[in-house]
This record gives C-alpha cells, sequence and structure tokens, in this order.
C-alpha cells in the first residue's frame, strides 16, 4: 500500500496513442488510408497531407479507416470534407464502428448525410 501523499501515477496514461496513417492499394485505382491514435489539432495537418498527397498521386476512391481512432476533433473532419471536394465525383467512405466516439462525433455533426459511413473495412471496400 503506498504511503498518502505518495503520487499514484500509471505508465503512460497521460500520453494519446502514437498517431500513424497506413496506406494501402485499392484496386483499380484508390486507396485505403488507417489511421491509428488521436486526429486533432495536433495531428491534423499530417492528416491532411497524407489525404492530399493520396489524391494529387491520382487516387480517385479513397476509404478512410477510422476504427483505431480513439478521438477526433473539428478540425479532422474539416481534413476529410476538404478531401471530399478535391476527389468530386470519387467516391470517399468512411469506416467507423457504431457505438465507437468517433461514430458519435460523426452523427452529432451530420457527416453520415454527406458521407458514406460503414461498419467494417469489408463493407467499404467492396462497394462500388
Amino acid at each position: 500500500m503506498s504511503a498518502v501523499n505518495e503520487p499514484i501515477f500509471v505508465d503512460g496514461w497521460d500520453r494519446p496513442p502514437a498517431f500513424y496513417v497506413l496506406q494501402s492499394p485499392l484496386a483499380p485505382d484508390g486507396v485505403v488510408l488507417t489511421v491509428h491514435g488521436e486526429l486533432d489539432i495536433a495531428t491534423a495537418p499530417e492528416f491532411r497531407e497524407r489525404l492530399d498527397a493520396a489524391v494529387d498521386a491520382g487516387a480517385k476512391r479513397l476509404v478512410l479507416d477510422l476504427t483505431h481512432v480513439a478521438f477526433m476533433d473539428s478540425v479532422a473532419i474539416a481534413a476529410i470534407l476538404h478531401t471530399r471536394t478535391r476527389l468530386g465525383d470519387g467516391p470517399l467512405a468512411v469506416v467507423i464502428p457504431q457505438g465507437s466516439y468517433t461514430r458519435l462525433v460523426f452523427e452529432i455533426a451530420g457527416l453520415p448525410r454527406c458521407l458514406d459511413v460503414f461498419e467494417t473495412l469489408a463493407d467499404a471496400t467492396e462497394r462500388e
């Protein structure tokens, strides 16, 4: 048992999970971006760069897998909507499991009305 005035810390509790984005091809001319960590004002610039790079490289179809995103703010939403505009008629699918924090943010913002939201990556990639 610890002393009354001894601080109690759990290693790493105050740090968000590492942010990174994995990219994989989606035939014939698409890209899947799987995002891990938090999408906020600190990570949104890198996130937007990755989205822009995919579109600049010629992706006509984009799937964003946000299954592993623990937190998302309005700056990340703006980056996604910017990419939606840049794709023009090209599809942008977002994978967010039901019941997750990220799904709640999407629903509150009304994004399922303007973006295709799927439960699983398989559902999003099978779509034409």
